[in-house]
Formats: structure tokens, sequence, C-alpha cells
């Protein structure tokens, strides 16, 4: 597997490529974030989205930081010594919470 970083911005590109309300992934090294927008104008914060998207993974067992004088950035930190699978199944949970705050039930 590349660089841990490497494969995780990797990874959070795709799903910036998949959901259109993912404005923009940066990082460098270990930290990587990402800034949620509505989907109507992607030139506005959403820090509503960004709020369920934290309580959807907080109740799928991955807890998230938001952060951003918006409040719509989620800033990810793991460890680095994370396991690649417990990293791996953390971005699961993660797209499955963009996912779920996203598409109406």
């Amino acid at each position: 597997m590349p660089k841990r970083s490497v494969w995780r911005s990797g990874r959070l590109q795709k799903l910036a490529g998949r959901f259109p309300a993912i404005g923009d992934v940066r990082g460098l090294g270990a930290m990587n974030a990402f800034g949620l927008v509505r989907t109507d104008d992607p030139s506005q914060p959403d820090p509503q989205l960004t709020a369920v998207i934290v309580a959807e993974a907080e109740a799928r067992g991955l807890i998230l930081l938001s952060c951003g004088t918006r409040y719509n950035v989620i800033r990810l930190l793991p460890p680095l010594t994370i396991p690649e699978d417990q990293l791996s199944e953390a971005l699961d949970i993660l797209e499955a919470s963009i996912e779920a705050a996203l598409v109406p039930a």
C-alpha cells in the first residue's frame, strides 16, 4: 500500500469526485481536511451538513473533528501507528456517513 497519507488523500479526493458537497480536500503529512459546501451554491460553506456528517459518523463509531471559522471543515488526524485495516474501516465509515447525510432516507 502506498504511503498512508497519500493513500488517505487519494481516497478523500475520490469522495470529493463522488459528492459535490465536498468543496476541497487538503492536507499535509498525516493531517487531512475537507470543506463542505452547499450544493446549490458551492461558494457558501455548509456547517449544517458538517454537523450531520459528524453525528452520523459518531453513531457508526467514528469520532470526527469539525473545525474552521465557518464550521464547515472536517479534519482527519489518525494516530501514526493506526493499523491499515482500521484506517480503511474509518474511511469506509466516513464515506457511509457522508452518503447517509446527503441521500434522503
